[in-house]
């Protein structure tokens, strides 16, 4: 019993030597000197646009932090925004202008008046442009009937994932021209006192992806709803 002890005194003093080396060596490194850190961004998201990208943010530890420095393009461009702290939880954001269609890192440090900055918080964020605006194809419809209380009534297909939403602009009897904003969920829409003959108008809306801060919207479509209650050849 006494062997084994002198054998586990041994090793817990192989370990302290051990630990204290590697301490002296990280105060060697770092002139014995503790670093320390401002603390870094929280709930970091990138929010694609239409050519452009929106960083959101928290500040949630470190009433010192008198800034945030957003490094992108590989680190070869960088912007440098002052904080002014509240005392509570700060939320702020970014928004990237003229970032060409393509997917972009980037990298985030706060820092205090003192030169001390955070450890970096990493994020990839998507702007869309004139590519994703190419693939964008109108929410097909079944059929477009003219019924004979005078109303056409226009039949959706079942949508695309991304589709949020319609427009549809047409003429009524009168001679008005109407523009209605229609919801995914609409599977039928009704065009009130639709002017027999005349042409109606639609686009769908899209958004690429939850966070998305843009809608993006299809080329119109022009239609006629003929008499028949059935679509005319191309549509």
């Amino acid at each position: 019993m006494k062997k084994i002890s002198n054998i586990l005194y041994i090793l817990l003093g192989v370990c302290v030597v051990a630990g204290c080396t590697k301490m002296d060596q990280y105060l060697d490194y770092t002139g014995h000197k503790e670093l320390t850190y401002t603390g870094k961004v929280d709930s970091l998201k990138a929010l694609s646009g239409d050519d452009r990208i929106k960083l959101s943010w928290l500040l949630i530890a470190d009433p010192k932090i008198s800034g945030v420095t957003i490094y992108y393009n590989s680190k070869s461009d960088s912007v440098v925004i002052p904080v002014n702290r509240t005392g509570g939880i700060d939320s702020m954001e970014y928004l990237f202008s003229n970032m060409p269609e393509g997917s972009y890192s980037f990298e985030v440090y706060t820092w205090n008046t003192a030169g001390i900055r955070s450890v970096p918080t990493y994020i990839t964020g998507r702007s869309y442009g004139p590519n994703y605006k190419s693939g964008l194809l109108n929410r097909a419809i079944t059929d477009a009937e003219l019924k004979d209380d005078g109303n056409a009534i226009i039949n959706w297909s079942q949508a695309e994932e991304t589709t949020i939403g319609m427009e549809v602009t047409f003429t009524n009897s009168s001679g008005v021209q109407h523009l209605l904003q229609i919801p995914l969920t609409e599977s039928s829409t009704v065009l009130e006192a639709y002017q027999p003959g005349s042409d109606f108008s639609y686009r769908t809306l899209f958004r690429p992806d939850s966070f998305a801060i843009d809608t993006f919207y299809a080329a119109a479509t022009v239609r006629k709803v003929d008499y028949s209650g059935t679509l005319p050849p191309g549509f």
